[in-house]
């Protein structure tokens, strides 16, 4: 978390000059200290500079610094259902109503096409240095070229996940691969999605054959090859992945964490990043005295602020540590396999009348067999004493908070301590309020834990910007891949052993010895407590369904397989507006978002078109 981060502090400086690289000319400033085309860059240094604001990017209020989870790929994907009722756009993301003009969908369009035109403004100084540079300094020039070139594929698989049809002849996005230097060059066209892939891969080959550096904190070889494996996966060339993968798994030294480790790796707590299954995560960290939100440039991620978490202060009120618009999708709990009661219903709620200090009070409790029950899954989580053919999967509780289990630290009155995770709900602890339309008898409200600070309200303790790191590929994600190709095969037991590699260590087991959790073929019934759920005899899916919920890569898989409908068929509807909830519908349109219109106006290419359907 935070070693890339100290060159990103020079913020400023390298967005500033990330703009101005492509200009050419830089400021056209004498002064001597100033950025000109006459004094900079002079050193490789300088090229470092310019290469940080293609990192930089990635903190983007429009794409990883904001937009990406809350706005987008939670409700695409359901992660998340709306506790915030007013604004039609944000429930229609979520609703698979999505109309052009949703600033939602659309505004990452824009930064991720900064973060393309970053890596070539570099890519363009990278060039011209090199013709006056010494060979003392070529071996970091071709670092810097490869993290150029792995993040122009970065930036153009997040655009083409969001904005690209499934289909390989279908629409894409735009690939353009230098800075344009006339107007009627920045007239671009939007490519297929094949051609889209053909030039991720393109970039990531070049990339491989230049990275030698093994910092984790920046892009590596191990992160390209990832990369390339999953990308040669998407666009269905299978042979090449097998080949990628095959070297991940077998060459790079990754292994899976503990459970444990695996359950505290989200929270910005440095001793559990950069571990040894990440193959590339997006570096991030907070910044309580220079930290702004709203767009600011930042060292961190404020993903979080629309899906805090809420806790219960000493009065007995819920208090949200930032907005609150958000809570983890009901449906995803009985997808994990959890079926017991809601903690406000009549089978768990208990009150009692009584008098204390001569006034007349209301006591409320949880039952307590209730209560033993839930303590009994988390003080078995990550050992063999968890009953894993009656409890639900442990993932719920690394994705989720539960409610009256689950601690956070928030400052109350001046006294910073632990307090009880609430429902995602306002009032006193005990009710609901009549306009959400919660119904306490059903209703379980509970927070996201991924991707969320833990250690008091966003604001106050980091003025929103948070320092949980962002996983882009992991090593369960190269076994999945593997498995799913091996199935295809015909291998099935050798897919199956890569399956459980990664459901044993879900359960604290050895991913690499037999266990009594061990599915026994791909066909074996799931976690999911629906009998109607299409993944309860799906294994292989159902496991990368649960091992990278909430990361934000869900979405990719239903784009890939065409599970949209049976997606939506599924989560069924989300709350609001007002009291109501809105039914899910599901058109093959939502596999790609429309861009947006201003697109238009500044590129009159025909080539670039509307996303289809809208």
């Amino acid at each position: 978390m935070k070693r890339i981060l100290h060159y990103i502090r020079i913020s400023l400086l390298a967005l500033s000059l990330a703009g101005t690289v492509s200009c050419r000319d830089f400021l056209n400033l004498t002064d001597p200290e100033s950025l000109s085309g006459g004094n900079f860059p002079e050193t490789v240094d300088d090229i470092g500079l310019i290469v940080n604001s293609v990192y930089g990017i990635q903190h983007h209020w429009y794409f990883l610094g904001n937009y990406w989870a809350g706005y987008v790929m939670y409700c695409l994907d359901h992660t998340i259902d709306m506790a915030w009722h007013e604004y039609q756009d944000w429930i229609d993301v979520s609703a698979g109503e999505v109309k052009v003009g949703n600033t939602y969908v659309s505004d990452p369009w824009t930064g991720l096409s900064l973060g393309v035109y970053y890596a070539n403004s570099a890519l363009g100084e990278i060039s011209k240095f090199r013709q006056t540079a010494g060979q003392s300094d070529m071996a970091a020039l071709d670092n810097y070229e490869g993290e150029c070139l792995f993040f122009r594929a970065f930036y153009w698989w997040h655009m083409l996940s969001l904005y690209g049809q499934p289909d390989m002849d279908g629409v894409g996005i735009p690939l353009v691969k230098s800075v344009p230097n006339s107007l009627e060059s920045m007239y671009v066209v939007r490519e297929t999605t094949g051609a889209a892939y053909e030039a991720i891969i393109g970039d990531l080959l070049a990339a491989e054959k230049l990275l030698t550096q093994t910092d984790p904190h920046r892009v590596t070889v191990w992160a390209v090859k990832a990369f390339l494996a999953k990308a040669y996966f998407f666009a269905g060339e299978t042979a090449l992945a097998k080949e990628y993968l095959e070297d991940c798994i077998s060459n790079s030294g990754k292994s899976l964490v503990s459970f444990e480790n695996y359950r505290m790796m989200y929270n910005g707590y440095d001793a559990y990043e950069y571990n040894s299954e990440s193959f590339y995560e997006v570096g991030n960290t907070a910044d309580p005295t220079g930290g702004a939100a709203y767009g600011a440039p930042n060292t961190g991620s404020t993903l979080s602020m629309y899906y805090c978490p809420f806790c219960i202060n000493p009065s007995g009120d819920r208090i949200a540590m930032s907005y609150g618009n958000q809570y983890l999708h009901d449906r995803n709990l009985v997808r994990f396999g959890y079926t017991d009661p809601a903690p406000l219903s009549s089978a768990v709620l208990r009150s009692e009348d009584t008098v204390i200090d001569g006034k007349d009070t209301t006591l409320h409790w949880l039952d307590e067999a209730y209560m033993e029950k839930q303590e009994a899954y988390h003080k078995a989580l990550g050992t063999d004493e968890y009953d894993y053919e009656n409890w639900p999967d442990p993932r719920l509780f690394v994705c989720a908070l539960q409610p009256f289990l689950d601690s956070v630290q928030m400052t109350i009155d001046g006294v910073k301590a632990y307090r009880k995770v609430a429902q995602v709900e306002f009032g006193k602890w005990w009710e609901m309020d009549p306009s959400t339309g919660n119904d306490p008898q059903t209703f379980y409200g509970w927070p996201v834990r991924k991707y969320n600070f833990l250690d008091g309200h966003l604001l106050d303790e980091t003025k929103n910007v948070a320092g949980y790191n962002i996983y882009f590929i992991r090593l369960p994600d190269i076994y999945l891949m593997y498995a799913e190709i091996l199935a295809d095969e015909g291998q099935e037991a050798r897919a199956l052993e890569y399956v459980n590699k990664v459901h044993r260590r879900a359960y604290g087991y050895d991913p690499d010895q037999p266990s009594p959790v061990d599915y026994a073929s791909l066909q074996d019934r799931t976690k999911t407590a629906d009998p109607e759920d299409y993944l309860a005899d799906k294994p292989l899916l159902y496991e990368r369904w649960a091992e990278m919920f909430g990361e934000m890569r869900w979405w990719e898989d239903v784009r890939r397989l065409r599970i949209g409908k049976q997606e939506a068929d599924y989560y069924k509807t989300v709350s609001g507006p007002g009291e109501g909830k809105t039914n899910i519908v599901w058109k093959d349109r939502n596999y790609a978002m429309p861009i947006p219109t201003s697109e238009f106006e500044s590129n009159p290419s025909p080539g670039m078109v509307q996303t289809p359907g809208y």
